[in-house]
């Protein structure tokens, strides 16, 4: 008997998966972006931000 698991809303026969290239595109794009690298200008923006919000916090006294 074959065993259905269901799987984000698809369902899967087995543990064996036929493969989807639609899954295999996403994936191998996933993994480019992820290994670009941050932009300095964005970094900075991010630099900016979290003084503000350090800046907006109450300082409490030690």
């Amino acid at each position: 008997m074959v065993e259905k698991k269901s799987r984000k809303g698809r369902a899967m026969y087995g543990s064996a998966m036929a493969f989807d290239p639609v899954t295999a595109a996403l994936q191998q794009l996933h993994q480019a972006v992820a290994s670009e690298e941050v932009p300095e200008e964005f970094l900075r923006i991010l630099d900016e931000i979290d003084a503000g919000i350090a800046a907006a916090k109450p300082s409490t006294p030690q």
